[in-house]
């Protein structure tokens, strides 16, 4: 009969394996940023063609979309960048011209118009994305990266 871990050796394994995903980079990076790119070029298609309706009957329904999008793309490419303070501020500083480009780019494209609250959206999912990196969801892509490379 095996006996129970104690609970402060469980909790210690648990750091141990946080502290690992903070310092651990995907090995498959080459893959990661082609998805990654693919993201970007599929969000910047949908968000320039023609308007037909966001599909969510909720007041402001648009933003809640924006603020989603930006919740994957800041923890999608916060994994891949790392945990440093510079990799989060490149992070938010691309994330953040990538939401300018495609106001400026829907403001070209009518019947398209920019929106302050768009970016404001943006920038509520890039924060929480950035809070979702505290959690273990920073170490999901590492997870499917060792499976991967294990074949």
């Amino acid at each position: 009969m095996q006996t129970a871990q104690p609970r402060t050796e469980v909790w210690l394994g648990m750091t141990h394996n946080l502290i690992a995903a903070q310092c651990e980079r995907p090995h498959l990076r080459g893959l990661w940023w082609t998805l990654g790119i693919a993201m970007l070029v599929l969000i910047t298609v949908l968000s320039i063609m023609p308007l037909r309706g966001t599909g969510i009957d909720l007041p402001n329904g648009d933003k809640l979309l924006h603020a989603f999008a930006y919740i994957v793309l800041s923890t999608y490419f916060g994994q891949l960048l790392g945990n440093g303070v510079q990799a989060r501020i490149q992070l938010v500083a691309g994330l953040l011209a990538y939401g300018v480009m495609i106001e400026l780019l829907q403001w070209q494209m009518p019947p398209r118009s920019a929106e302050w609250a768009d970016l404001g959206a943006n920038l509520c999912g890039i924060v929480f994305g950035l809070m979702l990196l505290r959690t273990p969801v920073r170490g999901f892509m590492l997870c499917i990266d060792r499976r991967l490379r294990r074949g």
